[in-house]
């Protein structure tokens, strides 16, 4: 009877103080206080998607190449903002199945302290970064950020497809001073299919 009034007792007094009780997936009580906030009604998270049979083929010479950006005088940067000449490159796909009819970008790869949509350089040169940007020559690619859809060309009779899309890449002055040196940097790339 002692106990039970104790059990009791506690129950009154977590009541009392604001503490809830509720069951967790294994049984247990799990102890709710009032720092937790209110409890509401929840929801649902419905995810989408698809598996595909296949992907396209990077062309060999786009896996791992070299773009050259330039030498720049430290002088030509004259505040944060200024932009170098764009310099093109090519990520090629081959071998696209037909059930792939559009083909985007993701790059990614180590981001400029000072604006993160740009790729940080090493080597030695600071207050500047580069930039990537899209085949009109206008609308930056941040990283992180999938690029425009670019179409797939659909090979002759039938025939597995292909595209080039085509990016340009420049520096870009993050400070209004920027300091000689190296400038280099990597961006990686994954191809993305619709």
């Amino acid at each position: 009877m002692k106990s039970q009034f104790r059990i009791m007792a506690v129950f009154v007094a977590a009541l009392a103080s604001g503490t809830a009780f509720s069951a967790n997936a294994d049984g247990m009580s799990t102890v709710l206080g009032s720092g937790d906030g209110a409890q509401g009604a929840g929801g649902q998270v419905n995810f989408s998607g698809e598996i595909t049979d296949a992907a396209c083929d990077i062309v060999s010479e786009s896996t791992n190449q070299n773009v050259d950006l330039g030498k720049w005088a430290s002088s030509y940067f004259k505040a944060t903002g200024t932009e170098t000449t764009k310099t093109p490159f090519h990520i090629k796909v081959k071998d696209c199945p037909q059930s792939v009819s559009k083909v985007s970008v993701l790059f990614d790869g180590q981001k400029d302290s000072a604006e993160s949509d740009l790729l940080a350089v090493t080597g030695g040169a600071t207050g500047v970064g580069i930039q990537l940007i899209e085949a009109d020559e206008s609308t930056e690619v941040p990283l992180g950020v999938v690029s425009k859809e670019y179409p797939i060309d659909a090979g002759a009779d039938g025939a597995d497809g292909s595209a080039d899309l085509t990016f340009y890449a420049n520096y870009r002055a993050t400070a209004d001073k920027v300091k000689a040196g190296k400038a280099d940097g990597v961006a990686n790339f994954e191809m993305v299919y619709n």
